[in-house]
């Protein structure tokens, strides 16, 4: 008997989830609602090409045009989409190449870079409107202002 050419793994501790990507060829997310697969993030930065169903987390991720989708739920699709992976390496390099252009997005350091300059944006916003706030409570009631 040949071995399966497709397992299913459930749930794995991180080390195993990167032992076992990178010695995979592709990945499949087939859900059927999520708002952004760690899984996903995980994969692209092995630069693994994944088949997902076209739902709004997964195209957040992956891009509008990413080449591996299939519509949720339906399993012909991706059958389809598993056998062209097989057997068309154009389709392979495809999508090696949609994920190849997306990897710089999940780096660490960029993440960190894009988290630190969104603080820094939200930041003095959130200093002013405390001082503001301050302020008017450090004002008397003699002084012209309506005590709070």
């Amino acid at each position: 008997m040949y071995p399966p050419r497709y397992l299913w793994r459930g749930d794995r501790p991180r080390t195993q989830v990167r032992r076992l990507l990178a010695r995979t060829r592709a990945m499949v997310l087939s859900s059927l609602s999520e708002g952004g697969a760690n899984v996903i993030s995980e994969a692209v930065a092995a630069g693994l090409p994944v088949l997902a169903s076209r739902i709004d987390g997964s195209v957040g991720l992956l891009g509008r045009d990413y080449p591996g989708y299939f519509p949720v739920g339906n399993t012909a699709a991706l059958a389809q989409l598993l056998r062209r992976l097989e057997t068309n390496p154009d389709f392979l390099a495809r999508l090696r190449r949609a994920i190849a252009r997306r990897a710089l997005l999940f780096r660490p350091a960029r993440e960190k870079a894009v988290w630190q300059a969104l603080i820094r944006e939200l930041a003095p916003k959130s200093r002013l409107a405390r001082a503001g706030d301050g302020a008017r409570q450090a004002r008397k009631p003699d002084q012209g202002t309506v005590a709070p």
